[in-house]
């Protein structure tokens, strides 16, 4: 093959070799794009395919009964639903009737971007080891109880993504009294002795996983004098708001605080998380994904559209200890409408001017 055929073969495949490229940077911009709109905010979870169990259990059949779970559990149950997930709403359920709807949730949680397991009603620890109680418990029969540890192990093996679990499984505790009758019973028949503890036991999360306490580990919690729980009430209260998880740990546990005597202090246990959860969108809207960007702005990282390396237009600029900024950018600065968001969980809302509010919503 002479000097000039090996030109034009080397230009010809110069010349595919550019189209596929330029084709296969194409597509991959269009599947990033995902469409020309949308909710924006790298890494943030909250949207995909949401699973959640909603229990609540009054009608105690050998202990104590309650007066809210089940409204606790209906209004939770709404709750999520609105804001997208899949729901399975189960009330009064005795141990065969938990273990049935355990054993459906495992598998309709099979990949969710989210699986969110909510408990309302008598909760205890056994031997350091938390179990939720089914409408015909007693500590005669402690394997009727629902093991917190198998729900999350449940919940690990379905799913790799976001899961959490919501137990307002606390209340005034009516085990305590029973626990030394119990355990001598026990005793006499040359068992090994159940030591009942107060409230719940501390919990382990596994990877990606949030868990919330109504109340600290150890304590209990008050069932309220109104129709749902104070905790319950202040979930309900925040759940709604376009706020990432850390944050809406903060505002509820602060309304409970505030609405509670002597104070309520609720417990939240969070491990592996490696993206930001909200119940809403805590994102922005973007007119067009592909024309965003990531970049350090003074000590945040901002993510949201850009022109010309900066941002311009709506993003998102978060820090690292918590605090976040959404809104409006100009040239890297703030500039117009935006929400700022401090590490206790107080939100400033209103209008920037080169980077500094100018004046309040």
């Amino acid at each position: 093959m002479g000097n000039g055929m090996k030109k034009r073969v080397f230009n010809r495949f110069s010349k595919i070799f550019k189209i596929a490229v330029t084709i296969t940077l194409a597509m991959l911009l269009q599947a990033c794009a995902s469409g020309t709109k949308g909710n924006f905010s790298a890494g943030y979870v909250g949207t995909g395919k949401k699973i959640a169990l909603v229990v609540g259990n009054d009608r105690y059949r050998e202990i104590t009964p309650l007066t809210n779970p089940t409204h606790d559990a209906s209004d939770i149950s709404q709750a999520l639903k609105n804001l997208g997930f899949e729901v399975t709403l189960k009330t009064d359920v005795t141990k065969t009737g938990l273990s049935g709807a355990l054993k459906e949730f495992g598998q309709k949680a099979q990949r969710a971007n989210v699986a969110l397991f909510y408990f309302s009603g008598h909760g205890l620890q056994i031997n350091g080891e938390n179990i939720l109680a089914p409408i015909d418990y007693s500590l005669e029969k402690p394997e009727k109880g629902a093991s917190a540890n198998e729900i999350q192990k449940i919940m690990q093996d379905a799913t790799n993504g976001t899961k959490l679990i919501i137990l307002d499984a606390c209340r005034n505790n009516p085990f305590m009294a029973e626990a030394g009758a119990a355990t001598k019973s026990v005793k006499r028949s040359s068992k090994k002795a159940r030591v009942v503890g107060k409230g719940l036991a501390p919990m382990i999360p596994l990877k990606e996983f949030i868990v919330m306490y109504s109340t600290a580990a150890g304590e209990t919690a008050s069932d309220g004098n109104t129709r749902n729980s104070p905790y319950t009430t202040a979930l309900l209260q925040h759940i709604n708001e376009p706020i990432p998880i850390e944050t809406l740990f903060k505002r509820v546990t602060r309304t409970v605080q505030e609405t509670t005597e002597p104070p309520q202090l609720p417990a939240n246990y969070t491990a592996g998380l490696t993206s930001d959860f909200c119940f809403t969108g805590c994102g922005v809207e973007i007119a067009n994904i592909a024309q965003t960007c990531r970049i350090n702005i003074g000590k945040g990282i901002y993510e949201g559209e850009c022109e010309d390396g900066k941002a311009n237009g709506k993003g998102v600029q978060r820090y690292a200890d918590g605090e976040y900024y959404t809104g409006e950018f100009k040239d890297n600065l703030r500039q117009g409408y935006g929400r700022q968001y401090l590490t206790d969980g107080t939100e400033i809302s209103g209008y920037w001017e080169k980077g500094r509010l100018a004046r309040h919503k």
